[in-house]
């Protein structure tokens, strides 16, 4: 069976992935792990590469929801969209 989610869901996940990550990040464990030369990955991404991306498709789907109603509304301007 296939779970439909709501956007308000997807948003509310997606800041608790952000967010769990960020308090992971700030462990002395985690920050000795990552400050060490040994600590590599293929494209050298940190955990904070992870949450900035995480950030922006947040945002990415918040602009969308707010274009939908913007749409919705006669004589709206959509200049605020644009970065």
């Amino acid at each position: 069976m296939q779970q439909i989610l709501t956007v308000e869901q997807i948003l509310a996940m997606l800041k608790g992935y952000e967010e769990s990550l960020r308090m992971l990040r700030a462990t002395p464990k985690y920050m000795r792990l990552e400050a060490s030369e040994r600590f590599t990955t293929s494209n050298d991404l940190r955990l904070g590469d992870a949450i900035q991306a995480l950030f922006e498709i947040h945002e990415a789907i918040l602009n969308i929801e707010f274009s939908n109603q913007v749409e919705g509304q006669p004589n709206a301007f959509n200049d605020s969209l644009t970065t």
